[in-house]
């Protein structure tokens, strides 16, 4: 039994890459979102303004390196519920798994009043006082 000749031509191949060229081309850059752009998004969608850019620069990685990078031109609201999950707690998914991207700087501590757990709330005995009261 023969195996027939599959090389390939320069010629042939030329043409090939022409064609598979333009799709190249045409792919969303979303590798072009700024870190500012991204934490302007994610301050409209959480409501502070004053977010971490070392936390949003992490969170923002992860999505570049992750086929929802082309979402950030457009995004959709399952994106942006995704957003607002890990800018509050602190985990982002990423296809595949969670990461923990921060504890500590997680939003949920700041809307809830408190220390995120495992930091210290002030100085020493300051667990024995009873929470300050937040009704008039």
């Amino acid at each position: 039994m023969t195996r027939p000749n599959m090389q390939l031509g320069r010629r042939a191949f030329i043409a090939a890459l022409g064609l598979v060229t333009p799709w190249f081309r045409a792919a969303p850059h979303a590798q072009s979102f700024s870190l500012d752009d991204f934490l302007a998004l994610s301050s409209r969608l959480t409501g502070y303004a004053d977010l971490d850019r070392k936390i949003g620069g992490t969170l923002l990685n992860h999505l570049l390196a992750s086929d929802m990078a082309a979402r950030l031109a457009r995004p959709d609201a399952a994106l942006e519920r995704d957003l607002i999950v890990a800018w509050y707690t602190g985990v982002q998914e990423v296809p595949g798994e969670a990461r923990v991207v921060t504890h500590t700087g997680a939003l949920q501590w700041r809307a809830l009043g408190m220390p995120a757990p495992g930091l210290c709330a002030g100085p020493f005995g300051t667990w024995a006082k009873p929470p300050r009261s937040t009704q008039p």
